[in-house]
């Protein structure tokens, strides 16, 4: 499943208060206006289409930045910040 990066400017209080609302259901916030999000195709196209109804394309701005393996492996963090690692499951048939 890929994995994205969800980065958004949003003018209006309310409209800003949705979006958070909306990524914190599909993705982990990472910064205040940061989403890492791990997603099928669909539900990635699902809530692009969505965000792009909530938002004012004249005066707000969402960036959906696709993170390759690698890509993902590579970062690094400085402080406080931390990179969740996957949480493996086990499944019992």
């Amino acid at each position: 499943m890929p994995t994205v990066l969800i980065t958004y400017d949003i003018s209006t209080d309310t409209t800003r208060a949705h979006a958070a609302a909306m990524l914190q259901t599909w993705g982990d916030r990472i910064q205040r206006s940061v989403f890492v999000c791990t997603l099928d195709t669909d539900d990635l196209h699902h809530l692009t289409e969505r965000l792009r109804q909530l938002v004012n394309p004249r005066s707000d701005a969402i960036h959906i930045v696709p993170l390759c393996g690698t890509c993902w492996d590579g970062i690094t963090t400085i402080g406080q910040a931390t990179v969740q690692p996957d949480t493996l499951y086990w499944a019992v048939p």
